[in-house]
């Protein structure tokens, strides 16, 4: 959970959120983990997708 939590820290002290009580710190590292990855694993299979609509014409 080490790196993972240090991407998070990374990203909230980016984007400027308020960070978590410490409480609610494990909860919230996984809600924008999560959401991080979906993003990275969206604009991936978007990229897959145009590059084979692209090779196929």
């Amino acid at each position: 959970m080490g790196l993972i939590q240090g991407v998070v820290d990374g990203f909230i002290m980016t984007v400027g959120i308020t960070p978590p009580k410490p409480e609610n710190k494990r909860s919230a590292t996984i809600f924008i983990a999560t959401g991080l990855l979906g993003t990275v694993v969206g604009i991936i299979a978007l990229f897959a997708f145009v590059l084979t609509v692209m090779l196929h014409r």
